[in-house]
């Protein structure tokens, strides 16, 4: 009945491997670790079995049967009910605004070059040091770098 990976395909769920952590089990959920928890303190959830060694909560493929079973029918080992909104679905990166992280030492050297009376995106910043520097600007002194830049821009 439970075999196989563990996914949540039509609330299908099933135990991949013979011990899991607590990150594991909460993956095999699809839940946050903090709401596990509260569903472990209210008594839904068994807890978790502890390594005598290291002092580890784990999860034995017996509780992981439990466990995901609890939540795929909705009824605790405690024998109370939960209902449980399907997981969120992870968004297309293609439609959602995607913000490019800037290096802060290019957003620097864009800041200075402005200040400088030059009006350069981010992105075209990065593109000149890689032209000027293919190498990284490592152990170049920032004000040669902020020269070499400037004289790149006004060439063009």
């Amino acid at each position: 009945m439970l075999k196989g990976s563990y996914t949540m395909n039509k609330q299908k769920l099933s135990i991949s491997k013979p011990i899991v952590s607590i990150r594991e089990i909460c993956e095999m959920l699809q839940m946050s670790r903090s709401r596990y928890y509260q569903l472990v303190d209210s008594g839904f959830f068994p807890k978790p079995l502890i390594d005598e060694r290291s002092s580890r909560p784990y999860f034995d493929a017996a509780l992981q049967k439990k466990i995901l079973e609890a939540r795929q029918t909705g009824i605790g080992v405690d024998g109370s009910y939960m209902l449980f909104y399907a997981p969120r679905k992870k968004e297309n990166h293609s439609h959602s605004k995607k913000k490019k992280k800037v290096d802060p030492v290019t957003q620097e050297l864009g800041e200075m070059l402005e200040s400088m009376g030059l009006e350069t995106a981010f992105e075209e910043v990065q593109k000149a040091l890689d032209k000027l520097y293919p190498d990284g600007t490592e152990g170049v002194d920032q004000g040669v770098v902020v020269r070499e830049l400037y004289r790149f821009f006004k060439q063009k």
